[in-house]
């Protein structure tokens, strides 16, 4: 990872009757562990908090101890670290706000080496809120089961929450190096054993055919609609949320 220019490159932006100062050093890349090969570009303007930056699309960011970038939320004049993972969510649509306007924004990216950061949306599409569609009513049947609702109470067990993307199934691990992980098969949640010597990848793929199978006679179907309900109970566990996980055999 390369290291913050040492010159300070000052940016003055005019805004109605007043003006704003941005001071910001070049973009700088950085690796977003949950997610192999996953980049994306952070600067830290002037005034930002010790510890804190800002994504190129204006919202805070921490990196927290275990390499894992995560958004943040103010509470009064301070910043505070968010469970929602960078490259999990739309940060508009869980209710995070930016942290810089986007005036700054647009003088910003006319920065050497700035790029915009692309977050894949999840859960509801831009198409569906455009139209009105509201799912406010909706509630999974997941959420009545006390067998899928437990995890919620294994803490020093999970840590972090994300669903598989094909066929689409909720899956839970602790720790970026985990021993096991725990996979919603539609009656229980399956142990996948992960050991010293295997990827959290490779021992998914070794039993994937039998989740797959126990997922199939279930008959546990995962929605669309699923996917901002869970995002939004895994925060409230204060774990992590992974978002959609794509594990290609």
């Amino acid at each position: 990872m390369r290291k913050f220019l040492t010159a300070i490159i000052a940016v003055i932006i005019s805004a109605g009757a007043c003006g704003a100062k941005v001071y910001v050093t070049e973009p700088l890349l950085v690796p977003q562990s949950p997610y192999a090969g996953m980049t994306f570009y952070v600067y830290k303007p002037y005034n930002m908090p010790k510890d804190w930056y800002v994504t190129l699309d204006g919202y805070p960011v921490h990196k927290n101890p275990d390499g894992t970038w995560v958004y943040g939320t103010a509470e009064g004049p301070n910043l505070v670290p968010t469970n929602y993972v960078v490259g999990s969510v739309v940060p508009s649509m869980a209710g995070i706000t930016k942290w810089i306007s986007d005036v700054q924004i647009s003088e910003l990216r006319k920065l050497p080496n700035a790029e915009t950061l692309e977050v894949r949306q999840k859960g509801y599409t831009r198409n569906q809120m455009a139209q009105g569609k509201n799912y406010s009513t909706y509630i999974p049947d997941w959420t009545f089961s006390p067998t899928f609702m437990a995890i919620g109470n294994w803490k020093g067990t999970v840590d972090r929450i994300g669903v598989l993307s094909n066929p689409p199934m909720p899956v839970a691990w602790s720790g970026n190096h985990p021993k096991v992980v725990y996979a919603w098969t539609g009656k229980g949640w399956h142990q996948v054993n992960v050991g010293e010597s295997r990827s959290v990848k490779s021992a998914i793929l070794h039993d994937y055919a039998v989740m797959k199978r126990m997922l199939r006679e279930s008959g546990f179907k995962w929605y669309a609609q699923d996917m901002p309900i869970l995002a939004q109970q895994t925060k409230a566990w204060g774990y992590y949320w992974l978002g959609e996980i794509t594990i290609t055999q």
